[in-house]
């Protein structure tokens, strides 16, 4: 008898330490892997944004930036992560796609006044070629024609890095003042446990990353060469 009450102690026992290891499992993920938003921007450093506050599902679009010590900045718009349902939605032509901005910046108030020199994005057919790194378009410059669709609508086209009163930093567009983060346009709060860690130092590098598809590569050097005849 004396041993079906120990067996039964003994199992009891491990039960509730097996329930304590899971518990501090748990506390400790929280706590210490857990995705926060950042207090300090550091140099050499990737930090990533989801849609205003929230840190970005697996299927979710994001930024990506990185500080340089040498006052300069990278900037990237990864929207490849949706299921291939999400694209093209109501016949919109939207395509995958990733956007690289670079440039300098300048700390004033505690906010990070972004000023982009140079830009680049590539598209994809689909989520299949995302997975195969095949792209069917690529374009430099891609800032410059979204400043100028923003600009003649009124609206600033330089996104920029603000600083809470809770002592967090928001990638999002200036309000009048260049003071805090307009919340009526697109915002990204930024977090720490980047899936990234580090990002292209150049426009070419960037373009290394992909190949381009043999049949968009045909069409796209023929409309240059058709555009060319034009100019003559």
């Amino acid at each position: 008898m004396k041993n079906i009450f120990s067996n039964k102690k003994a199992i009891i026992v491990l039960i509730a330490c097996s329930l304590i290891t899971i518990i501090i499992a748990i506390i400790m993920k929280i706590t210490f892997f857990k995705p926060k938003p950042i207090t300090e921007i550091k140099t050499n450093t990737v930090y990533i944004g989801g849609s205003r506050s929230e840190y970005p599902d697996n299927d979710q679009s994001r930024y990506y930036i990185e500080f340089k010590d040498n006052k300069t900045f990278i900037l990237m718009y990864d929207d490849t992560r949706r299921n291939e349902e999400n694209y093209d939605e109501d016949g919109d032509g939207s395509k995958p796609g990733i956007k690289i901005y670079f440039g300098k910046y300048e700390i004033s108030n505690g906010n990070y006044m972004l000023k982009t020199t140079d830009s680049a994005g590539v598209w994809f057919e689909n989520t299949m070629a995302v997975a195969k790194k095949k792209i069917n378009h690529y374009s430099n410059g891609v800032f410059k024609v979204e400043k100028y669709m923003l600009e003649d609508h009124g609206r600033s086209a330089e996104i920029n890095i603000f600083r809470t009163k809770k002592g967090q930093y928001v990638l999002g567009y200036s309000n009048n003042e260049d003071v805090s983060y307009d919340k009526k346009r697109n915002y990204y709060l930024l977090y720490n446990k980047s899936d990234i860690k580090k990002l292209p130092n150049s426009v070419e590098e960037f373009r290394k990353q992909y190949k381009m598809d043999k049949k968009a590569e045909q069409e796209r050097l023929a409309e240059q060469e058709r555009l060319a005849k034009q100019s003559q």
